[in-house]
């Protein structure tokens, strides 16, 4: 029996990789380990980044639950839920996980039972980040959005908006839960607010919320429910890998 990653019940593990270090050499040991209906799916995408990047993925997540639990990663079968966010089945172990990807990372959010959402974005994306905001964010967003100094309004745009990527992909229902339907309640120290509406009947004391740089020009948010768990107990390790190589 190969050796386990130790991973506690109030902890969450993130894993990076940049696509940009991954040979076609490694591609090909990539797509050894994926599924034949992972490689159908593969072969529809259009552009060459994006088989590439999905390909990445793919072994992500496999090899990084491999880590956890003694189970090869030819052996990891997933089923979309009813809102389409992917989960293990006839997993040994009670593991979570969630993958983001964005230009040329690849992130995979890993913990112990307990849901979990991560969202990576490359913020220098040709968009018109001030009007989106104006259409999906509270009005309590926007308020603090419009009031920061213009220079400032771009990376604010993405730290909530990663936020709210990463609540809704832990919550398990997406984009149906509605982004005006919670709020996020950012300032200048490392602490972050939430607040819902009554009709999504949840609890701010159930999570805890995470901003990241992972590297220049990258905003990543974790989102993690911790229930009853003291959230000063919460820790997050980070771990940068390359799938079949280190």
């Amino acid at each position: 029996m190969s050796e386990v990653l130790p991973l506690a019940d109030n902890e969450v593990h993130i894993w990076s990789v940049d696509t940009s270090c991954v040979s076609p050499e490694l591609i090909a040991g990539y797509r050894a380990l994926m599924s034949a209906q992972e490689l159908e799916r593969n072969g529809r995408y259009r552009f060459e980044h994006s088989r590439h990047t999905d390909c990445v993925a793919r072994a992500l997540v496999r090899t990084v639950l491999s880590r956890y639990v003694d189970k090869a990663p030819t052996e990891w079968t997933f089923a979309k839920g009813e809102h389409g966010k992917p989960e293990l089945t006839h997993s040994p172990q009670p593991l979570r996980f969630n993958l983001s990807h964005s230009g040329d990372y690849v992130v995979c959010a890993v913990s112990w039972q307990k849901d979990v959402g991560l969202d990576i974005e490359y913020i220098e994306r040709k968009n018109d980040v001030l009007a989106i905001a104006d259409r999906f964010f509270s009005k309590p967003e926007l308020t603090d959005l419009f009031a920061l100094p213009s220079a400032r309004q771009e990376d604010r745009f993405f730290d909530y908006w990663t936020l709210k990527e990463a609540y809704m992909k832990a919550h398990g229902q997406g984009i149906s839960l509605g982004l005006g339907n919670f709020s996020f309640k950012l300032d200048d120290s490392d602490a972050i607010g939430v607040s819902f509406a009554d009709k999504l009947e949840d609890n701010p004391a159930d999570w805890c919320f995470r901003l990241f740089y992972p590297v220049p020009k990258y905003s990543m948010a974790l989102a993690f429910r911790i229930g009853d768990e003291n959230p000063q107990r919460f820790s997050v390790r980070q771990f940068s890998t390359i799938p079949l190589q280190g």
